[in-house]
């Protein structure tokens, strides 16, 4: 009996980019994130019901033990269909963009040489959900794009701070290696003297 080797999948190298719709570079995938439901009127306001009563325990909220159980159903609606019908936000080596899930189709796009600051608003915080609003500023715009309820937004802030931070080096370093190539060049074109 033999067996056949599975076939050897194409490994992309690290100077080949990975297109997506209507062959769009879209670089490197780093980490797509999806909204929470406090972005929906319902989730918000199952997050405003949620915390409504006083704690019990340092850690446990009265209305966490009366509500959640109650309005599970409910959530897990809101979940579902925002998985199935909403956004991404999705952070590759070239940029951020915002996703439609179902198509794939970018509807916003920022690449990292125009981003100027990345920052989160506190104003925004979503306590049950541990959600908050990412603010990405360009050099041209101050609010060009907002990431409204991205769970768990210090440890994404960090990853888009950390990939602008790599692209912005990986930039400047392709930049030095283009001018010495063109200075190399130029002294190559000029005769030696005798």
């Amino acid at each position: 009996m033999i067996l056949a080797s599975p076939p050897a999948e194409k490994e992309t190298g690290p100077a080949e980019k990975e297109t997506g719709p209507a062959g769009m570079e879209t670089g490197r995938l780093l980490e797509a994130v999806y909204p929470s439901i406090s972005i929906t009127p319902l989730g918000h306001r199952l997050g405003l019901l949620y915390e409504s009563l006083p704690y019990v325990t340092p850690r446990l909220r009265l209305s966490y033990l009366l509500f959640t159980l109650p309005t599970a159903p409910i959530a897990i609606g809101l979940y579902l269909w925002l998985k199935a019908r909403g956004v991404r936000y999705v952070a590759t080596t070239e940029g951020i963009s915002v996703e439609n899930v179902i198509t794939g189709r970018r509807l916003a796009n920022i690449p990292w040489q125009d981003v100027a600051a990345i920052r989160i608003d506190a104003a925004s915080h979503s306590p049950f959900y541990r959600s908050t609003d990412v603010v990405i500023d360009t050099r041209t715009q101050a609010e060009a794009l907002r990431l409204p309820g991205v769970p768990w937004a210090e440890r994404f802030t960090h990853l888009l701070n950390s990939a602008h931070q790599a692209a912005s080096a990986t930039r400047l370093a392709q930049q030095r290696i283009s001018e010495r190539s063109l200075a190399r060049a130029a002294l190559a074109a000029v005769p030696p003297q005798a």
